[in-house]
C-alpha cells in the first residue's frame, strides 16, 4: 500500500478545512463596544468641586444582566400609561417586581465591562458631575456610601427601556474606608432609603438607540439620587426626590 497516496489527500482536506475557517472569521460581523455613561452633562455649566462625594459599594445586578453580552428582553415592559421618559422616587422599597421572561444576548455588541461593574462606573462619574454642577461655593464635602439592589434594568427588541433600582444612602466619616457594613440598614442612624423607576420608548431594533436609551437611565437614576441627597443632609425626615427635568 502507497502511504504516500493516502496522505496527500489528508493533507489537503486539512489546507482545506484551514481556508474554510480563516474565510468563515473574515465574514464574521465586528463586535461593538458600549459604555452606560453618556456624553452629555448635566447643570449650569458649574465646574466647582462637588460637595457630595458618593462612594458606590454593592451594586447588586440580576444574573441574566449581569454579563458583557448586551441583553435584550423578550417581553414588553410592564409598565403604567403615561411614564413614558420619566424618572420616579418613592420612599417604599415593598413587593418584588417581576422579571424579564426571556432574554437574548447579543454577541457582537457589549459592555466595556460586566453590567454590574459599567453601572458602578457609569453611575459615579454621572454623580461626581451632577454634584459639582449644582454645588455650593466653600461647602464642606460630606462623605456618602451608595448601594444599589437592581431589579431591572431590560431593553426590548421593540424599543422599552424599563428599570426599577432601589437605592440606599448613608453618611459616613471621611475616614470611613471600610465595606463591612455598608449596606446594613442598621450601620448608624441615618440611611436614605428610595427606589428608582424609568421607562422610555426608543426606535425598535436598533441597538445604538436602545443603548441611548440605557445611558439616559442611568443618568436620570443619578440626578435623582443627587436632587434627594442635599435635602435629606439638611433634615433625616426629607423623603426621596425626583430631579427637574427627569419627567
Amino acid at each position: 500500500m502507497d502511504f504516500m497516496n493516502i496522505k496527500r489527500p489528508i493533507a489537503l482536506s486539512t489546507v482545506a478545512l484551514a481556508a474554510l475557517s480563516l474565510a468563515a472569521c473574515a465574514s464574521s460581523p465586528p463586535v461593538h463596544f458600549h459604555t452606560l455613561s453618556a456624553m452629555d452633562a448635566p447643570g449650569n455649566g458649574n465646574r466647582a468641586q462637588p460637595d457630595l462625594r458618593y462612594r458606590i459599594g454593592t451594586v447588586d445586578v440580576p444574573e441574566r444582566l449581569n454579563r458583557v453580552d448586551i441583553v435584550v428582553s423578550g417581553r414588553k415592559a410592564d409598565v403604567a400609561a403615561g411614564k413614558a421618559g420619566a424618572g420616579q422616587a418613592g420612599g417604599s422599597l415593598s413587593g418584588t417586581p417581576a422579571l424579564a421572561t426571556s432574554v437574548t444576548l447579543l454577541e457582537n455588541n457589549r459592555w466595556d465591562a460586566p453590567f454590574a461593574d459599567a453601572l458602578r462606573d457609569a453611575l459615579g462619574a454621572r454623580l461626581a458631575v451632577a454634584a459639582a454642577s449644582s454645588a455650593s461655593a466653600g461647602a464642606q464635602p460630606a462623605q456618602l456610601r451608595l448601594s444599589l439592589q437592581v431589579y431591572r434594568f431590560d431593553a426590548s427588541r421593540s424599543g422599552d427601556v424599563d428599570a426599577l433600582v432601589d437605592w440606599r444612602l448613608r453618611r459616613t466619616d471621611a475616614s470611613d474606608d471600610t465595606d463591612a457594613a455598608e449596606d446594613n440598614a442598621s450601620a448608624g442612624p441615618r440611611m436614605l432609603s428610595c427606589r428608582y423607576q424609568g421607562y422610555e420608548h426608543v426606535k425598535a431594533d436598533d441597538v445604538d438607540a436602545l443603548v441611548a436609551g440605557m445611558q439616559r437611565q442611568v443618568a436620570r437614576l443619578a440626578d435623582d439620587i443627587v436632587a434627594s441627597t442635599r435635602p435629606w443632609l439638611r433634615d433625616d425626615r426629607a423623603g426621596c426626590v425626583q430631579a427637574a427635568g427627569g419627567a
